[in-house]
């Protein structure tokens, strides 16, 4: 199954909008038929700031529902993962 990521894009516009705001921003790839959402810090955003994971998948998944985006499960990144 295909992942039309510009559909994707726009059913989480809110969430990156606010992030934007934030001085985040958030890619969204297709990996192995399975979403990936990467949260990226820009030089102003504070990183330990983001709400839960939990909270944030939560916030995805709805938006990704109410798009009409079935999605088996999603990987998120948050920027500290990697640290």
């Amino acid at each position: 199954m295909s992942i039309d990521l510009q559909r994707v894009t726009q059913a989480i516009g809110a969430t990156r909008e606010g992030l934007a705001a934030s001085g985040f921003r958030i890619d969204v790839a297709e990996r192995g038929g399975r979403l990936r959402f990467a949260v990226e810090a820009g030089a102003d955003a504070c990183a330990e700031c983001l709400v839960p994971r939990g909270i944030f998948e939560a916030i995805l998944g709805r938006e990704l529902a109410e798009g009409g985006i079935e999605a088996e499960g999603f990987e998120l990144v948050y920027p500290l993962d990697d640290e």
